[in-house]
């Protein structure tokens, strides 16, 4: 039985130490000065959340917290002068703007009332959409400190998964061959540039030396952990993201017992127009939109039942309840593909 994740509170953090000491030593700072505003920022179940519970633990009732959970009108937004704590927490900002006329009327209302304010404001956003927010209206201006997520290297991800788990809870078989694409892994880190307030994810490509040691002849083999391995190839297919990676590895273990030939990848064939490649990455940024809003976006001269359509049936959008969202295994290949035709960057 897996420990259990409130006694297991401090795994909730790991490889987030930095970014949740930088939160907190702002809102200590709080109070000398103007409002250090603060933007968390990573990709679509990249740490967020996880980021925001511990938030809310640490700092308890100094906190108002207050979740977006769809597109907003400006009427929605609350008067924050009346709200009695002097820290809020909104969270899914990516909800205040929307690509069409008329559709930033919320976000400009919203960051005019958090700079005429005296509270503190901490927000979240979807790594895509801060992306066009940024190059569209500078909102990077509006907040001083900026924490960005990068994505996580796999010797983090095994220790916050087993941190959940007693020690040799977890059985590791050796079954299954070692993946080729395995012995290289794209890493993420983000760098701070002189001058500037952003933090920049650069990516450069990583020999994987311990998997590839495991495929030495017998004479010359080296021992490498199968454990390790199988972290390799669950972080390979989720490309660093924590939130998916996660969900590969619960879909993988049986009775606490896994091995290489239980985690299985998705493979997807993504060929898109203009239109599908520009509603798919819409769906990327806001996570989740509902089908009006999506026809509002596109506008009267695009078949977007048509367009939706296209994207359930290659897999890459799922439907539920009008609302549509990208399955969480597909957002890998989704994000490397609209950067291949640069609809991000």
């Amino acid at each position: 039985m897996a420990a259990d994740r409130d006694g297991a509170r401090k795994g909730t953090v790991i490889g987030l130490e930095k970014e949740i000491q930088d939160i907190t030593d702002t809102i200590e700072r709080f109070g000398t000065g103007a409002p250090d505003h603060i933007a968390i920022i990573s990709e679509p179940m990249g740490g967020r959340s996880t980021i925001v519970s511990e938030i809310r633990r640490i700092h308890g009732d100094k906190v108002h917290y207050l979740p977006l959970e769809f597109v907003i009108s400006p009427n929605s937004l609350p008067d924050f002068s009346t709200i009695k704590e002097d820290i809020i927490l909104i969270d899914n900002c990516r909800f205040l703007a929307t690509r069409r006329i008329g559709g930033f009327d919320v976000l400009d209302t919203f960051l005019h009332a958090q700079i005429s304010s005296k509270k503190l404001f901490i927000t979240t956003w979807n790594a895509f959409a801060w992306q066009y927010l940024s190059a569209v209206m500078n909102i990077e201006a509006y907040f001083p400190v900026i924490v960005s997520i990068a994505r996580m290297d796999t010797p983090v991800l095994k220790q916050v998964i087993l941190s959940h788990y007693e020690p040799g809870e977890i059985l590791f078989l050796e079954e299954g061959a070692t993946d080729r694409s395995m012995f290289y892994s794209m890493i993420h880190k983000n760098v701070h540039i002189p001058l500037t307030k952003n933090d920049f994810s650069i990516p450069w490509v990583k020999s994987n030396f311990t998997v590839m040691l495991r495929g030495l002849p017998r004479k010359k083999h080296i021992q490498v952990s199968i454990e390790d391995v199988i972290f390799e190839k669950i972080n390979r297919i989720a490309r660093g993201n924590p939130g998916v990676a996660l969900l590969l590895w619960e879909s993988s273990l049986k009775d606490n017992t896994i091995s290489l030939a239980s985690i299985s990848e998705t493979l997807y064939d993504i060929d898109l127009d203009t239109n599908e490649s520009f509603i798919l990455t819409i769906i990327l940024s806001m996570k989740s939109l509902h089908e009006k809003d999506l026809s509002a976006i596109a506008g009267s001269e695009m078949d977007i039942q048509r367009v939706l359509y296209r994207l359930v049936q290659q897999g890459v959008v799922r439907e539920d309840a009008g609302y549509y969202s990208i399955p969480p295994f597909a957002l890998g290949p989704v994000i490397e593909y609209l950067k291949k035709t640069r609809r991000l960057w």
